[in-house]
């Protein structure tokens, strides 16, 4: 399904719950916030505060540091990772700044982490390059699974898709649901996503929700650079395991044979 934005409003914008008729068991919501706003959160749920753009003072747990994101195209994610009932104030030291949250239920607790670049599991990576020739080519940048948190239900990160590319292709499916969150560059753009055998258009500010077992995939217009969140809420103490589709699997082996050659 797709979760069309309204239009933001300054102040926390739902566009997801977890328990709605979404299925996705998470809450998502985006923070809008102009200098000198304030906000504070203490969530009986594991939470993750996304810097998308502009510059914030994050407190938690006695720490406090002050950060800054220009571009979520450009530059690499910086984001606070808490669990439950860890108290987090923000601080906008600009304009319109933007904070996508992430929250589920989870009773393990964590060591809590500001994350930057050398955090991440994954930072800037270029990933598709020399496979279906140059179609699928993208950056990934993966925050954290249980790999690297062990007690976290989330797996986690944001894609930056070229314009004319495609992205998590082939289609895949996973038993967990999954939500991408949208922003385009110019923000006029525009993309398609396949759930299942429906495609929808999305745009900027957009979110698509994946329940369990649908096959997605995700297309941009050319001209466009597109960008998503994707936040992946695990089963407790499950491994997830991502299925492509049969049909499609051959077109990402190494050396698959592409028209005009096949």
């Amino acid at each position: 399904m797709k979760i069309t934005s309204k239009g933001f409003q300054n102040g926390y914008n739902t566009l997801t719950t977890q328990g709605d008729s979404s299925q996705m068991n998470m809450d998502f919501g985006v923070l809008c916030m102009n200098k000198g706003d304030s906000a504070t959160y203490n969530e009986p749920k594991e939470s993750i505060y996304v810097l998308v753009a502009g510059k914030v003072t994050f407190q938690w747990e006695g720490k406090k540091e002050t950060v800054e994101r220009g571009s979520c195209f450009h530059e690499d994610p910086i984001l606070l990772h808490v669990s439950q009932n860890v108290e987090v104030i923000i601080q906008s030291e600009t304009d319109g700044t933007e904070i996508a949250i992430q929250r589920t239920t989870n009773p393990k607790t964590f060591v809590s982490q500001l994350m930057k670049s050398e955090d991440l599991l994954c930072g800037s990576e270029q990933r598709g390059a020399g496979l279906m020739n140059e179609a699928s080519t993208r950056i990934v940048r993966t925050f954290f699974d249980r790999s690297s948190c062990p007690e976290t239900n989330f797996f986690i990160g944001e894609v930056v898709s070229y314009p004319g590319k495609w992205s998590s292709y082939p289609p895949h499916s996973h038993v967990e649901p999954e939500i991408y969150y949208y922003k385009f560059l110019p923000e006029n753009g525009y993309g398609f996503a396949e759930i299942g055998d429906d495609v929808y258009k999305v745009k900027h500010n957009d979110l698509t929700a994946m329940a369990n077992g649908v096959t997605h995939s995700q297309a941009t217009a050319p001209g466009y650079a597109e960008y998503y969140i994707w936040a992946i809420r695990l089963q407790d103490d499950v491994v997830m395991v991502t299925n492509a589709v049969p049909e499609y699997a051959w077109t990402a082996e190494q050396g698959a044979k592409y028209f005009p050659d096949i």
